[in-house]
């Protein structure tokens, strides 16, 4: 029996979500997710901040349930209600059997994309406090103004050289994937996603087919051509690059390794100065 009524997400602690999907609940970690189908549940039970979902059990077991905490006390009263007026009708004569028999557990991997996002925040805030310890380093050792000052450009002169030393590091490992794609992947046209032609120039989303069918999307910019030439990659179709001319990819690499090296001499000049004052 599918659930009609309107059901509010959950949003509880530690990034949980519970939510309804159907004639089911989804429960969402952060490394996994839980199907668990309305049959097999008894009862949802609203408990000020925390909602329980007790599982059916055979006569004389203790029931297995599912909790999630640190949710809205109005949301978790109204997500009960519509559940419980949902659950499927059952008769003194049905037999109950356990619910976690039923419940369908999916292990959640990390994509490389969001591998690759997650290792970029964290290399940005170690870059960050390593800049800031610096900057209090040489500021209070200089103390007074001078201190100040020279503080100020630390922290300055370090963000120039972290931004200029990764925006070419970045520049020169997009050009080398584009290399590789463009020679070794798939190249299709991809469509403007723009409903009109005067929309072109301000929508840079476009969207191409793999040879499985699926429509996929990327952003390519506002280059306002309602088609363009990708290449993916066909063990990924979603690794996607916009296909470019010799000469722009030449002219690409000379200024991703030009930012590089400067932002690598700026680094250098920039610890020499503080070892040398």
């Amino acid at each position: 029996m599918p659930i009609t009524s309107p059901i509010p997400v959950l949003q509880g602690s530690k990034n949980t979500v519970l939510r309804s999907d159907g004639g089911a609940l989804l429960l969402s970690r952060p490394h996994e997710e839980l199907r668990i189908p309305l049959v097999a549940i008894e009862r949802v039970r609203a408990e000020g901040r925390s909602v329980t979902v007790e599982l059916t059990a055979a006569a004389g077991a203790t029931p297995a349930v599912r909790r999630v905490g640190g949710v809205s006390e109005a949301a978790a009263r109204a997500f009960a209600d519509a559940v419980n007026r949902a659950l499927p009708a059952r008769s003194e004569e049905d037999v109950a059997v356990d619910g976690s028999d039923r419940v369908v557990t999916r292990v959640l991997t990390e994509s490389p994309a969001e591998r690759r996002q997650r290792v970029f925040r964290w290399g940005v805030l170690a870059v960050a406090l390593l800049i800031v310890a610096l900057a209090l380093t040489f500021g209070i050792r200089e103390g007074g103004i001078d201190g100040f000052m020279l503080a100020v450009a630390t922290l300055l002169g370090g963000a120039v050289a972290a931004v200029t030393t990764a925006g070419g590091a970045a520049g020169l490992w997009s050009a080398c994937r584009g290399w590789y794609l463009t020679r070794h992947g798939i190249t299709v046209e991809a469509e403007n996603a723009a409903d009109t032609p005067s929309r072109l120039r301000t929508s840079g989303t476009y969207v191409y087919t793999d040879t499985a069918g699926v429509s996929r999307s990327m952003d390519a910019g506002r280059t306002g051509a309602a088609t363009i030439q990708v290449a993916y990659d066909p063990q990924d179709p979603a690794r996607v690059v916009t296909s470019r001319s010799g000469l722009r990819t030449v002219g690409y690499v000379l200024l991703s390794l030009g930012c590089l090296c400067f932002g690598l001499a700026f680094t250098f000049a920039l610890v020499m100065m503080h070892i040398t004052a």
